[in-house]
């Protein structure tokens, strides 16, 4: 065989080589069961500062978006250490409602990618939420709501969003809080929710206080 066709089939050989090894290397994708998108990749740091996460995916995939329904935004947490779409809805069917509960769930890293947000059927379907107990008040009248909105009225009206974790025991992830916050922008942006109408579970109920809620960062990074 001639010379030259040795090195170039020697030179072929050892290249393929090297990109089976580059592309064995290389991360898997991780894809997780309920998640509509990747977390954002913002490095570690404060809300304030450190940049939002991208607006999330906020259109319904089974009804057309109602922009007349959506008037308040509360924000629960799951009362849990770990949880996720389905272990949550099971939570809810036990306790006698028709599925989850709330309209999106976001992840804490243990049973959901942290940061993670999923879509539940309620949203898809632009049906009511099933997150506010009958003792939940709106705790005052604002632009939006100019009278104090009860359970049922809560249920009807407001986006319920949660997050993986018990707020009363320790902090919410800062990864959680940015997607959280990138979330509740783009629900303002879409039903000119003000910030006065994104309320906290606790501001609602005497049952819990979500003491690690960092809520002063958080509103801070709300539209007006």
């Amino acid at each position: 065989m001639p010379r030259a066709v040795v090195v170039w089939t020697a030179f072929a050989a050892s290249s393929a080589v090297a990109v089976g090894a580059l592309w064995l290397a290389a991360p898997a994708r991780r894809v997780d069961a309920g998640l509509e998108r990747t977390p954002s990749e913002a490095s570690a740091g404060a809300l304030v500062g450190a940049g939002l996460a991208a607006a999330p995916r906020i259109a319904p995939r089974d009804a057309t978006i109602d922009r007349t329904r959506w008037r308040a935004i509360v924000i629960h947490d799951s009362r849990s250490p770990a949880g996720d779409l389905a272990s949550i809805e099971r939570r809810h069917l036990d306790a006698g409602l028709a599925g989850l509960g709330y309209h999106f769930v976001i992840g804490n890293g243990q049973g959901m990618d942290d940061g993670g947000v999923a879509v539940g059927y309620r949203w898809e379907r632009q049906l009511p939420g099933a997150h506010a107990s009958a003792s939940m008040r709106a705790p005052r009248a604002t632009r939006a709501n100019p009278v104090a909105l009860d359970a049922a009225a809560i249920n009807r009206s407001a986006v319920a969003v949660c997050l993986v974790g018990n707020g009363d025991r320790r902090p919410f992830t800062e990864r959680q809080v940015r997607e959280l916050a990138a979330l509740v922008r783009a629900l303002q942006t879409e039903f000119g929710i003000g910030s006065a109408d994104v309320l906290l579970r606790s501001e609602l109920a005497a049952d819990g206080s979500m003491a690690h809620f960092p809520a002063t960062e958080f509103r801070s990074a709300l539209l007006p």
